[in-house]
């Protein structure tokens, strides 16, 4: 009578195979999760923010703009923007943090999400060129 075969390959296989499966369902749930939704919220409405900014604290919206001119920069902290909106109205000073912001430069096109904070800072906290 042969010997009988161990059954360990084929639950080490199946193992992994499960690992690998968990980790792939794991890793796409926290990317889609995480990713700069930008289409889920609403435009900053720019007449009424420049208007009444207060109105809008701790909201947090898109804007599309160009950036018209860097009004501050400062090492380590970030800078300060003004840009023109693409829904049309006045120019919006935004703060980008250095952590948000690489190089950017007047006249580029950008998505931004930004929350609205004290003061009516517009802070931006996530940005990709368009």
């Amino acid at each position: 009578m042969p010997p009988l075969k161990s059954a360990k390959p084929r639950k080490s296989a199946s193992l992994w195979i499960g690992v690998s499966l968990m980790v792939s369902l794991l890793v796409v749930a926290l990317t889609s999760g995480c990713g700069d939704n930008f289409s889920e919220l609403e435009v900053l409405p720019t007449e009424s923010y420049m208007k009444k900014p207060g109105d809008f604290l701790g909201n947090t919206y898109t804007i599309r703009a160009q950036i018209d001119s860097q009004v501050k920069w400062e090492k380590g902290v970030g800078r300060i923007l003004a840009v023109s909106p693409e829904s049309g109205g006045a120019r919006l000073p935004v703060f980008v943090p250095d952590a948000v912001g690489g190089n950017l430069h007047i006249g580029q096109r950008y998505e931004m999400r930004a929350r609205i904070e004290a003061g009516g800072l517009i802070y931006v906290e996530s940005l990709r060129k368009y």
